[in-house]
């Protein structure tokens, strides 16, 4: 019997869906919560945002997985047992949901979606004038599992893509640059900015008020990589100001995004619950029973996370 310790930060509401998932797959699995003290015999973590040094606590384990194709929430607990290997989810079927979402939010700031809204309240019959975009130039940030696929399907869709990293991945057919220095000209010539970047050391706030005011006026920003990739304050002032066209968000600093928060009073920022793309347990749950039970065959298993990286 494998015993898996389960966190889902949201009081383990989905354990018992994750469990009957997995016993579909394997019945030697068994789920109790990170928290019970059972937990101290398990062998596996399946986590997200788990409570500070409950992993170190955990003696038997042999891996953790994140639940989720993000692993930022790991590093913040300061005692996290890295001699563990840890795998973090790569579901194609979450990298479609997020370009469907990046797709929408674009296509509907592109057409003007807010302003026909508005109309469509007031009961106005009137029209703007229709951008082209034959072609329009669009930075993706972050070309990995997810950001790979949101910029092949913009580009089939006819706009003019280049995609950011630390390294080209030269099976990619679209457009990429490295470096600073590549990061600063694409920011300077590119109206749409899409960020789908691993939040890291060296991408933590690195979209900052000065980063916005180079975008050219009347860019539009896409943000579903971290919130802590942005100044949330240059951003608003940014779009306030009229440099920016505006903002889709669905990540934030603070989650759930507080209520006071000066975003939910800029009507030019469209704000989003970290949806864009959810785990499904029916998805991915066969690439974690593939994990366990390479680990505990000796071998290695897929999507291993570098600690040194972050991702």
């Amino acid at each position: 019997m494998t015993l898996i310790a389960f966190h889902d930060g949201n009081g383990n509401s989905s354990l018992v869906v994750w469990q009957k998932c997995a016993l579909k797959i394997d019945k030697n699995t068994s789920f109790v919560a990170l928290t019970h003290k059972k937990a101290e015999q398990a062998e596996i973590a399946l986590v997200w945002n788990s409570p500070k040094g409950r992993l170190a606590k955990l003696k038997q384990l042999k891996l953790i997985i994140s639940l989720g194709q993000g692993v930022d929430h790991l590093w913040k607990d300061p005692s996290l047992p890295l001699s563990i290997p840890i795998v973090r989810l790569v579901d194609p079927y979450m990298s479609h949901a997020l370009s469907q979402w990046v797709i929408a939010v674009l296509l509907d700031f592109l057409r003007d979606g807010p302003f026909y809204r508005l109309k469509r309240e007031k009961r106005e019959f009137c029209k703007l004038s229709q951008r082209e975009t034959y072609q329009l130039k669009v930075a993706v940030y972050g070309i990995g599992a997810i950001g790979s696929v949101v910029a092949n399907n913009l580009k089939n869709l006819n706009f003019s893509v280049t995609g950011w990293a630390q390294s080209k991945k030269p099976q990619l057919l679209f457009r990429q640059e490295t470096g600073r220095a590549a990061f600063q000209s694409l920011v300077t010539s590119n109206l749409v900015h899409i960020c789908l970047l691993p939040l890291t050391s060296s991408t933590k706030r690195l979209f900052t008020k000065d980063v916005f005011m180079k975008m050219p006026k009347g860019a539009y920003f896409i943000n579903a990589g971290r919130g802590e990739q942005i100044d949330e304050g240059a951003l608003l002032y940014a779009v306030g100001k009229g440099h920016l066209s505006g903002a889709a968000l669905d990540v934030f600093c603070e989650e759930p995004l507080p209520d006071t928060h000066p975003f939910w009073n800029e009507k030019k920022i469209s704000i989003w619950p970290h949806v864009a793309a959810q785990t499904n347990p029916e998805t991915v749950i066969e690439q974690i029973i593939e994990a366990i039970q390479a680990v505990k065959s000796g071998c290695t298993p897929k999507n291993v996370v570098n600690p040194i990286q972050q991702y």
